[in-house]
């Protein structure tokens, strides 16, 4: 894309919600009553306040379908071509299940070598969340084949347990048809583009609402393709901070799907369809969180350097890698560090967690870059060739 050096910025915040998505689950795993989500009855914790918005890995799961409407739309709203379309929407399955098959290998092969002691240390902890995964007796070699399977059907099953992450890989896909058949509408029928979107925004809510922060993407994407924005004060940026962790910071608890906290007062319309409200408030929160890293100078200019360009670059990896270390490595330095006192035994396990996502990371990482040029050459010479055919006919 013509443009693309301009947005590392949006690669930065793509980057920093992988993260926000690991502290998540390490603080679901191994300190989940300072979390709050599973003990909302605890005297003091983060959930039920603003500052729950740093650890909110579904807010940030909504951050990254608004930012794949975002990116994924770009070219098909400059060019306006079907052909465009189509390219991406042949191109998305094996885009996304380069990577996903070769993690979820991963998983199977330490499935396989019995390294998931999750189930013996989540009472210990005690951790619920800790608790679910890779509960079943391990079939050996036959864990790997069974793995790789799942990885290349997950966006159709959406099933997920060799890798709970995987539970956006299904809205990935999806989404990304939608983001193109919104794209494709918004340039081939100016006049009815605000209709076209609403109507789009609206079935998908009403369908599946983790759908609709993809047309919410497109928007955005429209917009910054319209021009540039002015930049925001201080004061603006300021309160763009504030309004991102309040909304952030919403979720209902785990357990009896209330709010609390700050939150309570919304109980009523959580009654109504907790996680319709929930989208509702993450989807702003990230739409506020695009434009603070586009149109706040000081932010733009610091995400938009190496340090951006790494995180983003890391994203992927880190949001696929994470369950995998938390449930393996992390687990077992858990165990072993028992008598080390608490704070020294979270310490541990956050550093070996820290350290075994980003063994993992930087190797997907760097297979999915490779990846994305192959699948990518693969379909371009593909491409080529069809309209070589379609002309040499006519």
């Amino acid at each position: 894309m013509p443009s693309s050096r301009k947005l590392v910025e949006l690669e930065a915040l793509r980057g920093i919600a992988a993260i926000t998505v690991l502290v998540h689950h390490f603080m679901l795993g191994f300190t989940p009553r300072l979390h709050g989500l599973s003990y909302p009855d605890q005297p003091w914790s983060l959930f039920g306040t603003p500052a729950f918005a740093l650890v909110n890995g579904s807010a940030a799961v909504v951050v990254f379908f608004v930012l794949s409407g975002f990116v994924l739309s770009l070219r098909v709203l400059r060019t306006g071509s079907a052909e465009v379309a189509a390219l991406a929407a042949l191109k998305r399955w094996p885009r996304l299940a380069g990577p996903v098959i070769l993690t979820n290998a991963m998983a199977g092969g330490a499935m396989a070598a019995g390294l998931f002691s999750n189930p013996a240390v989540a009472p210990l902890v005690p951790s619920k969340w800790l608790a679910w995964f890779y509960t079943w007796p391990s079939a050996g070699f036959a864990e790997t084949p069974q793995s790789i399977w799942e990885g290349a059907t997950t966006f159709f099953t959406a099933h997920s347990l060799y890798n709970s992450s995987l539970w956006t890989m299904r809205y990935e896909f999806e989404g990304s048809f939608l983001v193109l058949i919104a794209a494709l509408l918004w340039a081939r029928l100016p006049r009815f583009q605000t209709p076209i979107l609403i109507a789009l925004w609206l079935a998908a809510f009403i369908a599946s609402p983790y759908l609709s922060p993809f047309v919410v993407g497109v928007a955005l994407a429209a917009r910054h393709e319209a021009g540039p924005g002015r930049d925001w004060t201080w004061r603006g940026t300021a309160a763009a901070i504030v309004a991102i962790l309040l909304l952030g910071g919403y979720h209902e608890a785990m357990v009896g799907s209330r709010p609390e906290g700050l939150y309570a007062p919304l109980a009523p319309l959580a009654a109504l369809d907790p996680l319709r409200l929930r989208v509702v408030l993450h989807t702003l929160a990230a739409v506020l969180s695009l434009f603070l890293f586009q149109r706040s100078a000081p932010i733009r200019r610091a995400m938009s350097g190496q340090v951006g360009s790494t995180l983003g670059f890391l994203s992927f990896g880190i949001y696929l890698c994470q369950i995998i270390v938390i449930c393996s490595a992390s687990s077992a330095v858990f165990e072993a560090t028992v008598n080390w006192g608490r704070g020294m035994q979270i310490g541990a396990t956050f550093l070996v967690t820290v350290a075994g996502t980003l063994a993992l990371a930087v190797p997907v990482a760097i297979f999915d870059r490779w990846w994305m040029g192959q699948v990518g050459r693969l379909f371009t010479l593909g491409h080529a060739r069809y309209r070589a055919r379609a002309a040499a006919s006519v």
